[in-house]
């Protein structure tokens, strides 16, 4: 039996941002008890790129949460800008929501108290020598123990499923009032950096700066890309910048029970690929059925085919950022063959028609070596090498294509 005031529950998820207050509708969905626990205190703001790709919105509709009271702008795809050669394409399907990262709290506080989760907002939770939890002083006492934490994580470390980061770089955010000019996210690319342009409403903008380079914050950035310098030079600023970092984190396992990690405390992938939300509410899913089956090897594995893609997509951008040449060459083939971009696109998002994996086996064949002839030839033990030294051996375009394919 519990010990007298102690708090009681099925699940105890530590951390109450987007991933945690999903993670906790999506157990109480399945008639799980479940308290959340937060230091902060609500709306929680987080420097993000704040657009929800449509596999976000529609993993958000699944988990019931709507949009009702939200100020959220509709978008309905993605542009990329590196000088002067831009390239657009529209998602498959659906629509993404540029929505501040306050109000999405909002409404996921709104959804979570009416499914009757308990919160605890202003609260630290604490483990002694035993591995105790308590909250408050109070003894917390549950079936399972949720991380959502973020990139930091204590429950990780708890758990005893820690890494290092493979790469960090640094987010720098910042909202204007602007009359949105584009019905996309615009995603502008220069030597080390990007800046990633939402629009959050009928009236303001978000500008998110992801750089290699602690220092470097976003009035320096805009010099660098006179066109959108030039938009939103005289336009007022309706929030200070605030900064979070974002790294490509990942994890052997996210479960050892009683505990599970979901959200960036479960590891994570570059904010470039847009995807951290979505793959938050995509493991609140998944998590809450592994807890109703009492098996948490199901979240595991789960995990894994979720963060598959994204991490393929993130090393690709992350070449893309560090590597000039590579970048300039894959934006001209986009602009000379805009079938591609809505291809990558496409894979981004996890669609993948059968017209789209012809289109880029054509492509990949009209560049990479063809491997029955006379110059390849000494290359065919090859595939018996160990494949970075097989990748060592190609060019970083090859390395492009060859995972784009990888991808379809």
């Amino acid at each position: 039996m519990p010990a007298s005031g102690s708090l009681s529950t099925d699940v105890f998820i530590v951390g109450g941002g987007p991933a945690g207050l999903a993670a906790a509708i999506a157990a109480r969905r399945k008639g799980l008890r479940v308290a959340v626990a937060d230091c902060a205190a609500p709306p929680v703001d987080k420097s993000c790129g704040e657009g929800l790709l449509p596999d976000a919105v529609a993993c958000l509709g699944r988990l019931g949460v709507t949009m009702r009271e939200a100020v959220a702008y509709p978008f309905a795809g993605i542009r990329f800008v590196d000088g002067d050669s831009i390239v657009e394409a529209v998602f498959p399907y659906a629509f993404g929501l540029g929505i501040r990262r306050t109000v999405l709290h909002r409404t996921l506080l709104r959804c979570a108290a009416e499914a009757q989760v308990e919160t605890f907002w202003g609260s630290a939770v604490e483990r002694d020598a035993s591995g105790q939890l308590t909250l408050a002083g109070r003894e917390v006492d549950a079936r399972w123990i949720i991380g959502a934490d973020g990139h930091n994580s204590r429950v990780r470390r708890w758990a005893g499923l820690d890494a290092n980061d493979t790469r960090v770089r640094f987010g720098f955010r910042r909202h204007f009032q602007l009359q949105p000019w584009s019905d996309c996210v615009e995603v502008y690319w220069g030597p080390s950096c990007q800046i990633v342009v939402t629009p959050v409403s009928a009236t303001e903008v978000s500008l998110a700066l992801l750089s290699s380079d602690a220092k470097m914050r976003l009035p320096e950035a805009l010099l660098l890309f006179p066109d959108l310098h030039a938009r939103v030079r005289y336009a007022a600023a309706t929030t200070s910048e605030r900064g979070a970092i974002t790294a490509m984190l990942p994890l052997e396992s996210v479960c050892c029970d009683p505990f599970a990690l979901v959200g960036d405390a479960s590891g994570s992938v570059d904010a470039i690929t847009g995807e951290g939300l979505c793959l938050a509410f995509q493991q609140a899913e998944k998590l809450a059925e592994a807890l109703a089956a009492n098996d948490l090897r199901l979240y595991d594995a789960a995990h894994r085919a979720i963060m598959r893609r994204p991490r393929i997509m993130s090393r690709l951008m992350l070449s893309m950022d560090s590597r000039d040449a590579l970048r300039h060459w894959v934006m001209r083939r986009f602009e000379a063959r805009p079938q591609l971009f809505s291809i990558f696109l496409a894979a981004h998002l996890g669609v993948f028609p059968r017209s789209h994996k012809r289109e880029l086996d054509i492509e990949a064949s009209s560049t990479l070596p063809n491997p029955n002839s006379e110059a390849t030839i000494p290359n065919r033990k090859l595939e018996e090498e160990p494949v970075e030294r097989r990748r060592s051996t190609l060019s970083p375009d090859d390395v492009m294509l060859s995972e784009a394919k990888h991808l379809l």
